[in-house]
Order: C-alpha cells, then sequence, then structure tokens
C-alpha cells in the first residue's frame, strides 16, 4: 500500500479557526513503515491541538478591572515621566469593557478591550463632559485624555497599574485609590448651584473648600473663610447657618456672587453621596447643590 499525503484539520478556538497540517510519506517499502511513522505524526497532531485548546481556554488576567486607579505620572512629549499638578486628581476605573473617571477638570467615559498577554486596547472615541477650568489642568487633562488610546499593554508593578505604548514604553502610571470618607477629607469644590436650577463651573470654582470633622465644617468660600456647625444622620445632613470673616474681594471677576450660592448651597444641603473621589450635596427634593473632589495632599 502506497501513501503519499493526508491532509488534517483542527479547530482551535470557540471562533472555529481551521488550522490546517499537511503530511507527506516518501514511499515505504513496508506497510508496517508506513503505518509507525503515520502514528508518530497523529501523536504531533493531537499534541499540538491539546496545547492550543489549553491556551485557548487561559482567561486574560484582568486583576485590574472594577478598581479605582489614581493617576500618578504620565509621559510627557518628551516621553519623560512627569508627576501630575500638584492641585490635580486624575482617576481611572476599568470595568466590563467600559472605562470611566476624571481627567483632573472634566468626566470621561470610554471603551476598552483587554486579551491574553495583558494586551489592552482603548478606543480613540473618548467622551468628556465640559467644565472650564484652570489652563494647566486643562492642559493636563488633554494631554491624558491623547494618552489613552495609544496603550497596547499593561503590568501590574509592586501594587502600581503601569499602561505601556507599542514601544514598550510606559505613558501612565497609576496607584490604587481609598474611596475618601465624609469627614476628615479635604474637599474642593467643581460644581456649584447658581440658584436657578443649574450647577455650573468657572476657573474660580476651586476656591471654594470644605472640611468635615467632629460636627464643624471648616473652608473658605472663595473669598472669606467660613465655618459652621453639621449633624449626620444615615445620608442625611444637615449644615447650620455658617459665619464668615469679612473681606471683600474684586477677582476674581465674580467671586463674591460664587460665595454667596456657595454658602446658599451648604444651608440648603439634605443628603450628601459619595462616589470615589467625590462628594455630592443634594437638597430635599434631590437637587445637586455642591459637587466636590478631594484636594491633593499637601495643598
Amino acid at each position: 500500500m502506497r501513501v503519499n499525503a493526508r491532509t488534517y484539520r483542527e479547530v482551535t478556538d470557540s471562533t472555529m479557526k481551521l488550522v490546517y497540517c499537511t503530511v507527506v510519506f516518501p514511499n515505504q517499502p513496508t506497510r508496517h513503515s508506513s503505518m509507525k511513522t503515520l502514528t508518530r505524526i497523529l501523536s504531533l497532531v493531537a499534541a499540538f491541538s491539546a496545547s492550543s485548546m489549553i491556551d485557548a481556554a487561559m482567561p486574560a488576567n484582568k486583576s485590574f478591572e472594577s478598581r479605582e486607579w489614581q493617576l500618578e505620572s504620565y509621559a510627557d512629549a518628551s516621553r519623560k515621566m512627569q508627576q501630575i499638578l500638584p492641585k490635580s486628581s486624575i482617576h481611572a476605573i476599568f470595568a466590563d469593557g467600559k472605562l470611566h473617571g476624571s481627567g483632573g477638570c472634566n468626566q470621561y467615559s470610554g471603551e476598552y478591550s483587554s486579551t491574553r498577554g495583558n494586551k489592552l486596547s482603548i478606543s480613540n472615541r473618548i467622551a468628556s463632559t465640559m467644565m472650564a477650568c484652570a489652563p494647566p489642568v486643562s492642559q493636563q487633562e488633554q494631554h491624558y485624555l491623547s494618552l489613552l488610546p495609544k496603550v497596547t499593554h499593561y503590568q501590574l508593578k509592586d501594587g502600581a497599574l503601569q499602561l505601556m505604548n507599542a514601544e514598550n514604553r510606559i505613558i501612565l502610571q497609576y496607584v490604587a485609590h481609598q474611596t475618601a470618607t465624609l469627614e476628615k477629607t479635604q474637599w474642593l469644590a467643581r460644581g456649584i448651584n447658581n440658584g436657578k436650577g443649574g450647577v455650573v463651573s468657572s476657573t474660580a470654582t476651586h476656591l471654594a473648600t470644605a472640611r468635615f470633622e467632629e460636627g464643624k465644617l471648616s473652608g473658605n468660600a472663595g473669598c472669606n473663610n467660613f465655618s459652621a456647625s453639621y449633624t449626620i444622620s444615615g445620608d442625611n445632613l444637615t449644615i447650620g447657618p455658617a459665619m464668615t470673616t469679612r473681606r471683600l474681594c474684586a477677582e476674581p471677576v465674580g467671586i463674591m456672587d460664587q460665595e454667596r450660592q456657595f454658602l446658599q448651597a451648604l444651608q440648603t444641603a439634605h443628603t450628601f453621596r459619595l462616589g470615589r473621589d467625590q462628594l455630592e450635596l443634594r437638597s430635599e427634593k434631590g437637587s445637586l447643590l455642591v459637587r466636590f473632589v478631594v484636594q491633593a495632599p499637601g495643598n
């Protein structure tokens, strides 16, 4: 019996990708020699098939998901790693193919995919809110968002999440972020209800700060320092009348109006909501009054 060739095919994964292997046998003097050679080749094909099936079944390492990551440093235009601005806070959360977070001024969201080998791809279609912030913060945010689609893979090292580009360079480095608590946290305003039904933000919004501690609320309303008492019951919050210093500020333009709106919003607060590094104060009807973010340490 003369055997010239046989073709085998293998299904390697759920996508039904076919792998063809053509085996050519030389003319053999006996049937025993041909069958012996065929048996060896079939063993190799079986081993290859088992290896492919095991590899395909291995899940991607997604231990970076469903956690909040705080940006620590990023690659600038010259590819050097830079620490983020002292008064900014940038974070990211990856979960079920959806990416969202804060760029330091605006909220952003997008999509990503992660596969075996720590590969990570982030869509270049990133949506964000349109709040105004100080130029350095806005520039940093735009640069940060521009780096996300350049990510090709990631690694977890010493508790940090490092995102790399196609050249295997680290372009974004995050550390795990701990959720802030209402009390003993320095809060920075990011949006203030203007009393006309809207929450607005300007380059001066961040001047309004607040700190809750042991029943005393203190901070700066934008121009003047203030203090007030407060009580908490579950997620209900009651803030008493505020006492302020007596300064009159001409700059930034409109700061005194903002201060009045901020203090009025505090007086109207009925509930609070914590989320990641954010705090929202809401009215009895559920309207948003003030949105805060955690102020970076040392500022």
